[in-house]
């Protein structure tokens, strides 16, 4: 995968992802990821929206529930597929906090009487599926979402 130069190419007539790119687990670099994100996803319009959405919520539950948020963490963002292939945005964490048990990661349907909880809802409506599942023997974790490269125009 590329970490950070051009990050599609083209299959045929058709452009295809595959992108990488590691941020320091601080929550204003969430703001970076999106923007990488929307450079990276121009040649995919229709799914840039909810890709951007989406690495937003799951880049923040990275540093707010995992060893990411801790001094010296990262979150790794991926991005891949295309030509005709679902879009794949992968953000991957490193594990369990040290003063926080793991927990499961599940969709809440959203309150008036939450402020928080609503990430995954929405990760769920924007995207075709999603997931979390660990990487490796480490505790290093992967929350994707796989998005259709065209969206239906209505």
């Amino acid at each position: 995968m590329n970490e950070t130069g051009d990050a599609t190419s083209m299959v045929g007539d058709a452009p295809a992802l595959d992108a990488r790119r590691t941020f320091p687990g601080d929550p204003e670099q969430c703001r970076e990821a999106r923007l990488w994100v929307r450079t990276v996803m121009r040649p995919f319009p229709d799914a840039a929206d909810a890709v951007e959405v989406v690495v937003s919520e799951f880049f923040g539950n990275a540093v707010r529930h995992t060893a990411s948020g801790e001094p010296g963490g990262e979150v790794s963002v991926e991005l891949s597929g295309g030509d005709g292939r679902p879009i794949r945005l992968s953000v991957v964490d490193q594990g369990s906090r040290s003063d926080r048990p793991a927990t499961a990661a599940r969709v809440l349907a959203p309150t008036l009487s939450r402020p928080d909880g609503r990430g995954l809802f929405l990760a769920a409506a924007l995207s075709s599926e999603w997931g979390r599942s660990p990487l490796d023997g480490t505790g290093t974790m992967v929350t994707w979402a796989e998005f259709p490269p065209e969206r239906p125009h209505l």
